[in-house]
């Protein structure tokens, strides 16, 4: 029986199966995180004498052991559930009795499914900034490696000046960890708890709403009750919005290493495992984590665009609509973290083909080093450009580590500032693995 039903009113089995769907696939990954949450109501309804001390305990130790078998893998949500909430009650009044009628007093399940999903989303955005954090401290590390191996750098895909292979791998970290900034402002409106907040209009009962923001973790709750529930699906929003800058990234990485890895480049080799092969030509190894990289960046943003549509022009208060937002939102974050993890593995197992790199550093490469080289003997620089590009063919082959050590203008290749990037990277995933640990530390302290 639905947890709205009077008795009577079951839903047609058309409208049950179109209403609910494949809901419950996500609702088992929101399971614990909805225990958590009705382990604290219990508690702030204790608190406001609104459950008595026994009936407080039962609930708080049926709820604790169904967390654990959850975990445990002996209980889960089937698609016979009508949801998570549904399944934890039915069981708790299976093992209960009476105390387990009395957890939803002074909650939704509006509020209740919007405190497991800041939960989740607290605990994920943690979680991925530390994984972000990984595959970026891997291509700092082989900035550092090859630091001064000189590599072809293009525009319009065609060769324009050199680069180095510490450039390459080196400004790749840095767009992620730049990419953290997004990150702290979705932790920042997750960290809100929207527990008490009702229907969106709050209920008549003396709840202590910051005495439960505490017990789960978070910074406050949310304020205004209306604004808490009308934050649905914009805050998810926002925190995939902080997935797609890494994922946008990444895409950028795919497509360079697609092209520099190619048989035309061969500017690399990675580890074995790493590439596919073919059905019909047993030459080929393909690198296909790169191509589907790439095209899962559009996967990505169908689901994005989604996400942001389906709260378009919703009234305040609930609206079913935003039932299909958690989906979305839980199925970014899995590509997300799925590609940061494969880039975390893959960039390790890279190195540079110098022979094939020198062989397309062809002296033309350097026309802009030669148009300098006349600027600090006093020539106008529109004079040496025109000078240069009329004869190209004079042009010689110059020391190719020497003119990427040359370069030591902050940010060039002969001074990237590489320490100060590992730093920067030791630091803030030191900051998000701080709060990761901090979070879990307060859900075990509340699951005893």
């Amino acid at each position: 029986m639905a947890i709205w039903s009077k008795g009577g009113d079951e839903t047609n089995s058309l409208v049950h199966a179109f209403t609910v769907g494949d809901d419950h696939l996500n609702d088992r990954v929101l399971a614990p995180y909805d225990i958590l949450g009705s382990i604290a109501h219990a508690k702030g309804l204790a608190k406001a004498g609104l459950l008595a001390p026994d009936a407080a305990a039962a609930l708080d130790a049926g709820l604790k052991d169904l967390h654990r078998g959850y975990l445990a893998g002996e209980w889960t949500v089937e698609a016979a559930d009508e949801d998570v909430h549904s399944k934890v009650e039915a069981l708790l009044t299976q093992r209960l009795g009476e105390p387990a009628k009395r957890l939803h007093t002074g909650r939704s399940r509006n509020d209740q499914v919007l405190t497991a999903i800041r939960l989740w989303q607290k605990h994920s955005v943690a979680r991925f900034a530390g994984e972000t954090l990984a595959a970026a401290t891997a291509l700092a590390t082989a900035a550092q490696h090859y630091e001064f191996h000189p590599l072809p750098g293009y525009t319009h895909l065609q060769r324009a000046m050199p680069q180095s292979v510490g450039m390459f791998f080196g400004a790749h970290a840095q767009a992620l960890l730049e990419d953290l900034a997004l990150f702290q402002a979705a932790w920042t409106l997750c960290d809100r708890s929207p527990l008490g907040s009702g229907a969106s209009y709050g209920v008549g009962l003396p709840l202590d709403r910051e005495y439960t923001a505490k017990l789960l973790g978070f910074a406050r709750f949310g304020g205004i009750s209306l604004a808490d529930q009308n934050g649905r699906g914009k805050v998810e929003t926002v925190v995939i919005d902080a997935a797609g800058a890494v994922v946008l990234d990444l895409s950028r990485l795919a497509a360079d290493l697609v092209f520099f890895t190619s048989q035309e480049c061969g500017f690399f080799r990675i580890g074995k495992g790493f590439t596919t092969g073919s059905s019909i030509m047993p030459q080929k190894k393909n690198l296909d984590l790169f191509e589907l990289l790439r095209g899962r960046t559009a996967r990505f943003l169908g689901l994005r665009t989604g996400l942001y549509a389906t709260t378009i022009g919703l009234h305040s208060g609930y609206s079913r609509d935003l039932q299909d937002t958690k989906a979305l939102c839980i199925q970014g974050l899995d590509l997300a973290r799925q590609a940061v993890a494969v880039v975390g593995a893959a960039v390790p197992t890279l190195e540079p083909v110098r022979e094939k790199i020198l062989a397309a550093l062809t002296p033309d490469i350097y026309a802009t080093d030669e148009a300098y080289r006349l600027v600090q003997q006093g020539m106008p620089f529109r004079e040496a450009y025109v000078q240069v590009g009329r004869d190209l063919a004079a042009l010689g082959t110059p020391d190719h580590d020497a003119v990427v050590k040359g370069r030591t203008h902050a940010g060039s290749t002969g001074n990237l500032g590489l320490d100060r990037l590992q730093a920067d990277l030791a630091a803030t995933t030191r900051e998000w693995q701080t709060r990761q640990a901090d979070l879990e530390t307060v859900w075990d302290r509340l699951l005893g």
